[in-house]
């Protein structure tokens, strides 16, 4: 991931686990992405299918302010992350528009330059269209792809 050029093909592994109340959602996967550097920020850039919406392509934006997520295909969405703090956006699903808040609780971004290889790692609350849908946890593993 030297300079402004395009980038490194990654392999990322997905795991996203949701808990609410007493239950506890677990969702697991795999890609194939990009990751490059552009000025001060540093993105990764996959796509992914989701169950019962279809495919989903993610751009994930990391720079020193926060994280931004935008998705965009059959679901469509922004959500930014800032740490310790409640940020507002919209998810447009084929449903129809969902008012989304989003609290930060913790976040990290690694990545080792000699073994080509990093992670991320989110955790926030998500509150759609008022309802509290519990505490999310992303990790993201990713690894430069062989040629």
């Amino acid at each position: 991931m030297d300079g402004q050029g395009a980038g490194i093909a990654v392999n990322l592994t997905l795991e996203t686990v949701i808990q609410h109340a007493h239950e506890k959602d677990v969702h697991t996967g795999e890609a194939e992405g990009t990751l490059y550097k552009k000025g001060d920020s540093t993105y990764l850039r996959y796509s992914e299918v989701i169950e019962g919406a279809g495919s989903v392509n993610n751009v994930i934006k990391l720079n020193h302010e926060g994280i931004v997520i935008l998705r965009s295909g059959s679901v469509t969405m922004k959500q930014k992350f800032l740490i310790g703090q409640t940020t507002q956006g919209m998810y447009d699903t084929p449903y129809g528009q969902l008012w989304m808040e989003t609290t930060t609780h913790q976040m990290n971004f690694r990545w080792n330059q000699q073994a080509k290889k990093g992670d991320l790692t989110l955790i926030y609350g998500l509150v759609l269209q008022g309802e509290d849908t519990g505490r999310y946890t992303i990790k993201i593993k990713f690894q430069e792809a062989e040629a």
